[in-house]
């Protein structure tokens, strides 16, 4: 019987990783599919605004598909504002 719990447990792991692969695969050609679609939109925005562009259009495209969820959970984390560093330049020293 533990050779089965084994079995059954490892071929769970293998589905819920199947499942992260075909949400991130599916995350990854709805960029593909924005980048051909929307290309002179996407240039003129800055890095923040085309973040929140695609973020709206993954909204518009999975937000009310139960199944889709998931790509849009990654697709969310991708796309999430970033903080930027901003260099502190070193103190002088005294003359």
């Amino acid at each position: 019987m533990s050779a089965n719990s084994n079995l059954n447990e490892a071929l769970g792991l293998l589905d819920e990783k199947l499942q992260s692969l075909n949400a991130m695969t599916r995350a990854n050609q709805f960029m593909i599919d924005a980048l051909r679609d929307h290309p002179l939109t996407l240039k003129a925005l800055d890095a923040d605004g085309a973040r929140a562009f695609l973020r709206q259009s993954a909204r518009a495209k999975f937000a009310d598909d139960a199944a889709s969820r998931d790509i849009l959970t990654v697709l969310e984390q991708l796309l999430a504002p970033r903080q930027s560093a901003k260099i502190i330049p070193f103190p002088a020293r005294p003359a």
